[in-house]
């Protein structure tokens, strides 16, 4: 039996942990463009949820939407975009409105992270998505690959060199697992990672 505090909700084959989910409701509707986000995650239940949910937002708003990550096969995504939010993904995808990328497709493609193409892929990203008459562009970049393949300086020259908010119609939301803050990145980096993000959900 479920106490008040931890009523859980079956939404399709997804686990809601409802206060969670009021939580995220909650934020996401605080966010504008501009906005360079971490948010740090206690599961992949509560990442992937807010994930989707922060995507399907932004396509209703006639945005771009990008999706990188490694934890999730790109069929599985897919997948849960049709089911959830009753679309054509293929479709979609193949008018480059949904892009689906894995953190090492994105972020280091050749081995090894490079900060200026990465910064140039997202200037093209979204000059194209602008010249096609969209509204801007959300991202939602989990960085656990970054971790898992020894990258976390990396990754924090990365982080330091984006500024706190974008000049330009962007939504990003770097995500991060608790595992991976507690193991591999000291206080003083914690705090350098907030320097650079507004809001800061940890």
């Amino acid at each position: 039996m479920f106490l008040h505090c931890d009523v859980l909700a079956f939404h399709n084959s997804y686990i809601l942990n409802l206060p969670i989910v009021n939580r995220m409701a909650q934020r996401l509707q605080t966010i504008e463009q501009g906005n360079h986000i971490i948010a740090v995650y206690s599961s992949k239940d509560e990442k992937y949820n807010e994930a989707f949910a922060f995507l399907k937002e932004g396509l209703q708003r006639n945005e771009v939407v990008i999706m990188t990550t490694s934890d999730l096969l790109k069929d599985e995504i897919r997948a849960r975009m049709r089911d959830e939010w009753k679309i054509d993904v293929l479709g979609l995808e193949s008018k480059g409105d949904i892009i689906i990328r894995t953190t090492e497709e994105v972020y280091f493609p050749g081995g090894m992270p490079n900060i200026q193409r990465t910064k140039a892929l997202w200037s093209t990203l979204v000059e194209n998505c602008l010249s096609k008459g969209k509204r801007g562009m959300r991202v939602f970049g989990d960085m656990g690959a970054f971790f898992k393949h020894g990258f976390t300086k990396e990754l924090l020259e990365y982080e330091s060199c984006l500024e706190q908010r974008f000049n330009f119609p962007v939504i990003g939301i770097c995500a991060y697992d608790s595992n991976d803050i507690s193991n591999n990145i000291t206080l003083v980096q914690i705090r350098q990672l907030q320097q650079h993000h507004n809001p800061v959900w940890m």
